[in-house]
């Protein structure tokens, strides 16, 4: 996702990485003119993503994880699109994490739309918000 109004950004497999991930995506949301109330709503849901692909993703077989972002406008109504895709299956995250497993829930709460693809090639996780109505 490359051009105006979208970046794509390599996040090392390190859970130090999350921090300057959200300074940057923070940054990158207000520059696009994201309304400042749903910046955070953003921030948290992808941090949540890049947070599960860098702990189950990353175990497995993975270099890093990738974010790509993009802010468009669909149907009259501006949107923020990202994707978080890492090269592992995730496989046996339930089993691993029976006693926690509250950050999908969160990452669905605080996005309009969640779509999750686990493959050959890893998992991605598909976030969009959409610029609040005012």
């Amino acid at each position: 996702m490359a051009g105006a109004g979208a970046v794509s950004w390599p996040i090392p497999c390190e859970p130090a990485a999350l921090e300057p991930v959200r300074r940057r995506l923070g940054r990158w949301l207000a520059a696009a003119g994201w309304p400042d109330e749903a910046v955070a709503d953003v921030v948290l849901a992808v941090n949540e993503a890049v947070s599960n692909a860098v702990e189950h993703g990353c175990a497995q077989r993975c270099d890093g994880v990738r974010l790509d972002a993009r802010v468009s406008t669909v149907a009259g109504r501006r949107r923020v699109d990202c994707t978080v895709h890492d090269c592992g299956d995730w496989d046996g995250v339930a089993r691993r994490c029976a006693t926690r497993g509250f950050g999908l829930p969160m990452i669905r709460e605080l996005s309009d739309e969640v779509r999750i693809e686990h493959g050959g090639a890893g998992t991605t996780i598909h976030l969009t918000s959409l610029d609040p109505p005012g």
